[in-house]
This record gives C-alpha cells, structure tokens and sequence, in this order.
C-alpha cells in the first residue's frame, strides 16, 4: 500500500499540470507539506514512533519543538507538546480536481450519463456484456467496477464484493484569509485550509449504512475540537457541512485489477480514506489492464478475490 500510494503521488504534478492547462481549472495543488500536533505524552510517543519509520523508509521528516510550532502556526492553542512536518505530504482541492477531470474527460470524447443508476451486471457465458441501467442497457466489451461505497451491488453471483459505505462527516469555517499555511492533523480534528479562506474541519469514521444526513451531535463535536486545536477560528463563518461515504474493505486496502472468472471485469474500488491520493495511479492500472497491456504496478495484494469467492 506504501509503494502504491508513493507511486500514485509522483504522478500529481504532471497530471495537475495538464488539466490546468486543457481545462482552466486549478486544483490547487500545493506541495508545502502537513503538520501533525501531539498534545501529549502518549500523542507524542507515537508521533515520535511515526517519524521513526517515515525515515527509515526514506521520507523527509521534521521534528518541531513548541516554540517552533507557533511561529509556524500561531493561530493555534497553547499547550501543543510537539510537532511533526512531513513535507512529502501534498495536498488539493479534491472538487476542483473532480471538475476539471470531467471537463477534460468530456473534451476527449467521454459520454458521462450522471443521474443514471446502473443496476447490474450483464454477464453471459463467463464474459461481461456490458451494463444494465435505470435508462436500459449499455452493451460493452469491458466493465470498470468503480461504484465505491455502492460497488458491492455490482458483483456477479459467484463473487464477493466486501465493500460497505463508512460514514464521513465534515464542516466548513470561513475566514477572510486563510488561517493556517499548511493542513494541520491532530488525534482529535484535521483542518485543511483552502486558498480562499474556507477551513473544512473533519472528521467522523460512522458504521451508518447508507445514510448520508449530517448529524447535529456530530457537526457540534467537530465544531468544538476544531475551536479547542484552533481559536483563531472564533470568529469564522459557519458555511457549510456535508456527508460522504467511504468505500472500507475488511482489511483497509482497495481492491484493484481484473475478475479471475469473468472476462472483461475489472474493479477500481473499495479506496477508503485514500481515494484522492491513488486516483492517478488507479487510473493508470486499470485502464492498462482494460487495454489488454501489462501494468508495472503489482497490484496482486489488491485482488478481489483475497476476500475469497461468493
């Protein structure tokens, strides 16, 4: 999963690049690093432990003493212990991302049918037909299984699935300017400020099926974590909240490549909590395997069928 993540995320800056050019859409991808807070003993320990084995396995870390962290950051709380940078860390605005990939998509030719559910599988004969959706069927050579948290639904019978829908709750404070110069991560709250001022604040890990409501108790408990970690948040303006579903797999790890037993079917699901980062490294091998050519990515550990069959 290292290897794979690493690897997903040396193909941002090209691929930022080039939708900013074709489309006039800028992600908004900035490579200055994220930095985790400990507020205790046992938070520090551990972020301790985390530097440890970043170094070993060859990233740049930073240990920050107090002092250091609010001459960095001194928009946050006293009592901050430690801090670690991890300046390999980037990060994006993922809906830009998302609108500038549609946008460049559809200038290359893409016919994206939204609003339009797909309800199963053709399969006959051990190959995939194509798709059956709520406006009819779609006829297709091969089939990419990217449903995320609804990717289960899509399986064929003699095979399992396990991916399920984890709850993610998240809220947006604004100020005129940006309050922070990087993402900031602690135990109890992450804040990822935005270029424009926004500060979205997350976020929960709910076993709550399907339903995608924002909840009042949880939108409070952010809230408050973030004005504890934060008080230069005070005074921001509550703009907005929103749900999303991750897709977990029972052991964490997206299931990637080709069906062993349905010809044409390949998936590109179950990310979880990375989905923004292995993006382009999933595109890549899926649409290299759709291709009939070999990827140079070992996507064995990924395969569906380590969960066994149906």
């Amino acid at each position: 999963m290292l290897t794979l993540g690493v690897a997903s995320l040396a193909l941002y800056p090209e691929w930022v690049a080039r939708l900013r050019e074709e489309t006039g859409i800028d992600p908004e991808y900035q490579a200055d690093g994220i930095l985790y807070l400990a507020l205790t003993d046992a938070e520090e320990r551990a972020l301790a432990s985390r530097a440890r084995w970043q170094r070993r396995a060859g990233f740049a870390v930073e240990r920050i003493d107090a002092g250091t962290v609010y001459v960095l950051e001194p928009g946050l709380r006293r009592g901050v212990r430690s801090a670690v940078r991890f300046p390999d860390d980037h990060r994006l605005d993922n809906v830009r991302l998302t609108r500038a990939a549609v946008l460049a998509a559809r200038r290359d030719g893409v016919e994206i049918r939204s609003g339009v559910s797909v309800r199963a599988l053709d399969v006959d004969g051990g190959r995939v037909r194509g798709v059956a959706t709520a406006s009819g069927r779609i006829a297709a050579g091969a089939v990419v299984n990217a449903a995320g948290a609804w990717a289960a639904g899509l399986a064929p019978p003699q095979r399992t699935v396990p991916v399920r829908p984890v709850r993610g709750q998240m809220v947006v404070l604004t100020l005129p300017r940006p309050p922070f110069a990087h993402a900031i991560y602690s135990t109890a709250v992450y804040l990822v400020p935005r270029r424009d001022g926004r500060v979205l604040a997350g976020s929960t890990y709910e076993e709550a099926g399907f339903d995608k409501r924002v909840t009042g108790e949880a939108l409070g408990r952010i809230v408050a974590r973030a004005l504890r970690l934060a008080p230069a948040l005070a005074d921001a303006t509550f703009t907005a909240a929103w749900a999303g579903l991750r897709p977990g797999t029972p052991d964490n790890l997206p299931i990637l490549g080709r069906d062993p037993d349905v010809d044409g079917l390949f998936y590109a699901t179950g990310h979880y909590r990375n989905g923004i980062l292995l993006a382009p490294i999933t595109a890549r091998a899926v649409a290299a395997l759709v291709l009939g050519r070999r990827t140079s990515y070992d996507l064995r550990p990924f395969a569906v069928d380590r969960f066994g069959p149906s």
